[in-house]
């Protein structure tokens, strides 16, 4: 099969493309013009077809859909972009989806579309709440699931194959850096908020065994790493404290929310069979990324306990 991965080269891009290689798919990457992805493309051109070019003027390379049968669409502005760039994460997220979606549907054989959107959608959570299902109300709190249900809305009235898969926080020991706002913002959230992890690796495999799967036409699934991923909000932000030996101080002050859920991911793992990491996993991986800081700051390490309280507030 061909399958076309727009946003190749991003970390989850990457991903995708060595998946799809391996399970013998022809690839044929997309992904913008830079000089970041000019040296990416040298190490991919061997072994798949790559095309360079803005997401939203396709119009540019009308051969982009010769020959595709199915569409891994990763090509996305994430937040905080999406917020403090909102006309151009409009562009993106929403203009040019759509548009890949028209031409998709004026090809000859229609091309199936696995697009990623997210458990966000779901809004709010709160401590206790019970387990998203598919069935559950939708509720867009910011640009970033707005532009999520649009591109859902636009695909279930599309005469396309699709699979959408509303995926959870997926993040790995690449993924580490994060805007001071955001930070701050994170630092608020109540501490037994429930929140999903679900690995890049396991995200990109649940793609990939999406795009020959019969079974998974049409339908919205909750990609999650499981019960071993289901935790709260403060294990997830001390994985990094405690990856450098540090003591990320349990507030239980904090009352904010956020837009995160546990979700029964049951019915997508029955069919595409992806959940390989634990949230233990991202734990280690953490701890090995971070091993060379660790060994560094060790000597200072009471000091830095001690003062980690101040150093918080003051983000």
């Amino acid at each position: 099969m061909n399958v076309l991965i727009t946003g190749a080269f991003g970390n989850l891009g990457q991903m995708c493309v060595h998946k799809a290689l391996e399970q013998g798919y022809r690839v044929r990457c997309f992904d913008l013009d830079s000089s970041h992805n000019q040296k990416i493309k040298r190490h991919y051109e061997r072994r798949c077809e790559v095309i360079l070019g803005d997401i939203r003027n396709t119009y540019l390379h009308p051969d982009l859909l010769d020959g595709i049968d199915v569409v891994i669409h990763n090509a996305s502005l994430l937040p905080p972009l999406s917020e403090t760039q909102a006309a151009l994460a409009e562009e993106v997220n929403v203009g040019a989806t759509h548009a890949l979606i028209r031409s998709m549907e004026a090809c000859k054989r229609l091309p199936r579309l696995i697009f990623p959107s997210s458990v966000t959608v779901f809004g709010k959570s709160c401590p206790g709440e019970g387990v998203k299902t598919i069935t559950d109300s939708v509720s867009p709190s910011d640009n970033y699931t707005r532009h999520k249900l649009t591109i859902e809305q636009i695909l279930q009235r599309s005469s396309l194959q699709w699979v959408i898969l509303r995926v959870g926080v997926s993040v790995d020991s690449r993924t580490l850096k994060t805007d001071r706002a955001t930070l701050r913002q994170l630092l608020k959230i109540h501490p037994e908020s429930p929140l999903e992890f679900v690995h890049p690796k396991d995200v990109a495999v649940a793609m990939c065994n999406a795009v020959s799967s019969k079974s998974v036409n049409r339908k919205i699934l909750l990609i999650g790493g499981g019960k071993s991923c289901q935790v709260n909000h403060y294990r997830f932000l001390k994985a990094a404290f405690t990856a450098l030996s540090l003591r990320l101080p349990y507030n239980n002050t904090n009352r904010e929310s956020y837009y995160t859920h546990w979700m029964d991911s049951a019915e997508a793992q029955e069919l595409l069979e992806f959940q390989n990491y634990s949230f233990e996993d991202y734990e280690q991986e953490m701890a090995k990324k971070l091993r060379f800081i660790r060994i560094g700051i060790w000597p200072l390490r009471p000091i830095l306990n001690r003062l980690m309280p101040y150093a918080l507030a003051k983000i």
